[in-house]
């Protein structure tokens, strides 16, 4: 009987956990959906229904961070910050690259791989997406570069100004919720390599992406209380007053300086895994930009 147990754990390994040149953490159970935080915290139902949040929690620190407030930045932060303002850049770009029109058509021409589309509305909720011009799994500012690049001009993945105009773009589907298709095909495959990312051990403090955002979720960091990595995308790029407008892709590269290894650039394709992983577990939550963290 012992020896059957033993026989069923390894099966139900993933396919990567005996590498024996690699440590990673317990894996977890992730569902591409964002109801999948209920098994992971149980928090899900707090914050779920922007309109009707437990409000009792905000009063208490040890209780906020279960309202999970990065998502809710944009409905109960109207003022002017430096988001907006990297909105109002973004117009201006996105209005001098598309000056004759196939900017935006080269942005849209790919969406869903499907019939040729003309609105930016929605576009940001299926991104990363799998585009056969580039024939590769990519985010939406790899390809604002790249549909840059086609007018002559330089966006760099990452930048300020790329980060500008993916805000803009991504206006263009607020409130509508993020649904990427991971069942199959190249998506899934870069699903299973994100979620192997997120629990490898990397750097000299031998930690990984779920030693924090899985293990020590609820507990403070560096003057952070560490949430959900269920819904987190939704709200990129963001303002942050520490770092200035942040792409999902250059926080990738900040969280590797802090676990101590070597940033990749963006557009690399394990953050491009990272991201369709972590954008998965937000599908079913909605675009909220531009938005505000400390």
């Amino acid at each position: 009987m012992r020896i059957l147990i033993i026989m069923l754990a390894l099966f139900l390994l993933p396919a990567w956990a005996d590498e024996p040149h690699k440590e990673y953490t317990s894996a977890e159970p992730f569902l591409p959906h964002v109801s999948g935080d209920d098994h992971l915290t149980g928090t899900y139902r707090y914050w779920k229904d922007p309109k009707n949040l437990d409000m009792r929690l905000a009063g208490s620190p040890d209780q906020s961070w279960k309202l999970n407030w990065k998502h809710l930045d944009y409905p109960f932060n109207k003022e002017m910050h430096a988001g907006h303002l990297a909105l109002d850049r973004g117009l201006t770009l996105f209005n001098k690259l598309n000056r004759s029109g196939t900017f935006k058509n080269c942005l849209v021409m790919y969406r869903f791989n499907g019939p040729y589309e003309t609105s930016l509305r929605g576009l940001r909720t299926h991104y990363p997406a799998f585009r056969t011009d580039l024939g590769r799994v990519v985010g939406l500012e790899e390809v604002i570069e790249h549909c840059a690049k086609l007018e002559g001009e330089v966006l760099q993945n990452g930048s300020y100004d790329n980060s500008a105009v993916s805000i803009y773009v991504a206006s263009h589907s607020l409130g509508m919720p993020i649904k990427i298709d991971v069942s199959s095909g190249p998506l899934r495959e870069s699903w299973r390599r994100g979620e192997r990312l997120f629990h490898q051990k990397v750097g000299r403090n031998n930690m990984s992406c779920a030693s924090c955002h899985v293990g020590r979720i609820g507990q403070s960091l560096r003057a952070t209380v560490v949430t959900s990595p269920y819904g987190d995308v939704a709200h990129y790029p963001v303002y942050r007053d520490r770092f200035g407008i942040t792409s999902l892709q250059v926080r990738f590269a900040q969280c590797s300086l802090d676990l101590g290894f070597n940033a990749l650039k963006p557009g690399s394709q394990a953050y491009n895994d990272l991201e369709v992983f972590l954008t998965a577990l937000t599908n079913g939550y909605p675009v909220s930009v531009p938005s505000e963290r400390p």
